[in-house]
């Protein structure tokens, strides 16, 4: 696990934050440590009690500082013994020990294994937009300002990297109608982006997606395409309904935040809701279903039913805020996240069909530090090679 996002999420646990499937995680992950029991330091850490409610936010701050040097990686050899605040925070104060007594040198598995030799750098802001006259614009590679105008509206690239839509004038043709024209968005696998809409909506696209918009919502319903996945917040209008058209679905909403998964790959397209209501229509079994917060539908691409569980959204989302999130999640599924974010191919040298895993890091990382939350569990090996990830059960 990251230890930057382990430190998060130990935080969490003791502002009573974190989620049942969090402190699950956490625990399952030091679980996998080494057996070796960590003990107070007096002369180091100065009063256990003092240190209890005095350091531990100096200390997190510390720990953070160090871990923003690059292509840091560290394995703590731990194990944790008592379910409670007080041992997670001895576990942090003998990290930043380990850390001050090692002048900052990484600290190594039980193996000693060497810096990673081969590796693929993580994805990043990238993608492709075509207009609605046929002309492309590579936005990883486009100055920040404004990049074209078409149908009265102004396009500019910001720069985080967003791209905004302003409306400026809605052209209309000859007889007085509105003329609507579309773009289209495109992340590539290791891409990501965000847009915002001309109605003031905001997408976020993860890898392998595109939406499909027009330039300037016209008539009663704000109408746009997806493929793959992306995460919305949606300006409110109650005259204007907002549809999302992707695989075997139709979502529509009046303005909210929402989620919606729809890789033709995947065995589903799975809609997860935030915040407000959605509605989610099959289209091909006609079926339909109203979504509550922390819920989320499943329509099978098999038989076009649809499931509604509730979920935990922070790990659906946990693409958009920046990491990769599994808990008690399948092998290849988890794998086909991380071949989209990092552009490779996997395959299997033996059956990993009945394999979970549970972990947490961050998508800033490399491939070959990923792999490491799958790894630790001794259960497979991984190997990389170019752009091929090989999993040995």
């Amino acid at each position: 696990m990251d230890k930057e996002l382990l430190l998060n999420l130990i935080n969490k646990y003791l502002s009573n934050q974190a989620t049942a499937d969090e402190e699950k995680l956490l625990f399952d992950y030091y679980d996998t440590l080494q057996k070796n029991e960590l003990k107070w330091d007096e002369l180091l850490l100065g009063d256990e009690t003092v240190a209890k409610t005095e350091l531990y936010s100096k200390i997190l701050q510390e720990i953070k500082a160090r871990e923003s040097a690059p292509n840091r990686i560290v394995f703590l050899r731990s194990r944790w013994f008592v379910a409670a605040s007080v041992a997670l925070f001895l576990v942090v104060s003998s990290l930043l020990a380990l850390y001050l007594r090692h002048n900052n040198s990484s600290l190594l598995t039980k193996n000693n294994a060497q810096p990673f030799k081969h590796t693929v750098a993580p994805g990043g802001n990238k993608a492709l937009l075509t207009l609605a006259n046929g002309s492309k614009i590579t936005l990883d590679d486009a100055a920040t300002g404004q990049l074209a105008k078409q149908s009265g509206v102004t396009i500019t690239k910001a720069a985080n990297g967003k791209l905004i839509y302003t409306i400026e004038k809605a052209p209309s043709n000859s007889t007085g109608l509105v003329q609507q024209a579309y773009n289209t968005i495109e992340t590539p696998r290791g891409g990501q982006y965000q847009v915002n809409l001309p109605d003031g909506s905001k997408v976020w696209l993860n890898a392998g997606s595109s939406l499909r918009f027009p330039t300037n919502f016209t008539g009663n319903i704000r109408s746009v395409e997806l493929a793959g996945e992306a995460y919305f917040e949606v300006a409110k209008n109650a005259q204007k309904p907002f549809r999302v058209v992707s695989n075997n679905q139709v979502v529509e909403v009046l303005g909210t935040h929402f989620n919606i998964s729809s890789y033709i790959d995947d065995s589903s397209v799975k809609t997860t809701l935030l915040e407000g209501s959605v509605k989610v229509l099959s289209t091909k079994s006609n079926q339909s279903k109203l979504l509550k917060p922390g819920q989320q539908s499943n329509i099978n691409y098999s038989d076009n039913s649809i499931d509604v569980q509730t979920v935990d959204t922070e790990e659906v989302v946990a693409w958009k805020n920046g990491y990769f999130l599994f808990v008690d999640e399948d092998l290849k599924s988890i794998m086909s996240k991380l071949a989209r974010w990092y552009n490779v191919d996997v395959e299997y040298t033996g059956n990993v069909d009945n394999l979970r895993f549970g972990g947490m890091v961050s998508r800033s990382r490399d491939l070959a530090q990923a792999l490491k939350i799958i790894e630790q569990t001794g259960n497979v090996k991984t190997k990389i090679e170019g752009r091929r990830v090989t999993i040995m059960p």
